[in-house]
């Protein structure tokens, strides 16, 4: 039974039970990605503001700028947790749309219909699997378990109910430059050069950044791009020198020099795994 929802140690995850005892009226401590499912009991509670009501089967999800505390529970309530930290939350955030982050950041709370119920029961048996019973590549099955995990919220949601209507300014350049990081990273590492698309100065790019991710832009293309280097080591064939060439490096030296500096690991090293 956990205590707080943050990811503590040297795991890039956490799954575990939570009944948030004493945290009634208090601000949740929250990892990256938190995702939440009421296991039993009811509970009131605000997030970002937005009250809700949580039962049993209910599903959340929070991020770790999302302001949410607890009203009211009752007694036997527990939910389950799924708790993210920033590496292992990008790499599920790879393979989804972005539609679907501008779904979850207006909309984190939702009520599973009978058929959701059946999916998310499986889900959980089979996370709960790859947790106790996988060893060498359990953080590869988990990135692929919970891509198919917000995969399936893309099909049974309305991914264009919030539209670009519903946000500031700031918040639609936000998402805009977060679409350019997708579309331009594996040429472009540079601040100025998103910016100069958003008609906007590096520096107020960085605030907004900041206000929105709760992180540098540098940071998230870096991260972005770390990713890519990452499909293509996936590769055990293709040349290292052919990959630092698509992904606009100066060479191969200078690729590997890069990738260390944000990851540790020499290509060699992680192609090894």
């Amino acid at each position: 039974m956990v205590s707080d929802l943050t990811v503590n140690g040297c795991e890039d995850f956490f799954i575990g039970c939570c009944r948030f005892d004493g945290d009634q009226g208090l601000p949740l401590a929250l990892a990256y990605v938190v995702v939440l499912v009421c296991q039993q009991g009811s509970a009131e509670l605000e997030v970002n503001f937005q009250p809700y009501k949580v039962t049993e089967n209910d599903f959340l999800v929070l991020a770790e700028d999302s302001i949410a505390w607890f009203r009211h529970r009752s007694d036997d309530f527990a939910c389950r947790c799924y708790l993210l930290n920033r590496a292992i939350a990008a790499e599920v955030a790879a393979a989804l749309p972005n539609s679907l982050f501008v779904f979850l950041s207006r909309s984190p709370f939702l009520r599973a219909n009978r058929q959701f119920q059946a999916f998310l029961q499986a889900w959980e048996r089979q996370a709960a699997i790859i947790q106790e019973q996988v060893a060498n590549h359990r953080r590869v099955m988990l990135v692929n378990h919970f891509q198919n995990l917000f995969l399936w919220l893309c099909e049974r949601v309305d991914l264009q109910s919030v539209t670009s209507n519903d946000f500031s300014r700031p918040e639609a350049l936000c998402w805009r430059f977060w679409e350019l990081i997708a579309l331009h990273c594996r040429q472009q590492r540079e601040v100025a050069f998103y910016a100069g698309l958003l008609h906007v100065t590096p520096y107020y790019l960085a605030q907004l950044s900041r206000r929105y991710f709760n992180d540098a832009p540098k940071t998230l293309i870096d991260r972005q791009v770390v990713l890519e280097i990452k499909k293509q080591l996936a590769q055990p064939r293709k040349p290292v020198r052919r990959i630092a060439e698509e992904l606009n490096f100066a060479d191969a030296s200078y690729l590997g020099k890069y990738f260390k500096r944000h990851t540790g690991l020499g290509l060699s090293q992680y192609r090894k795994g």
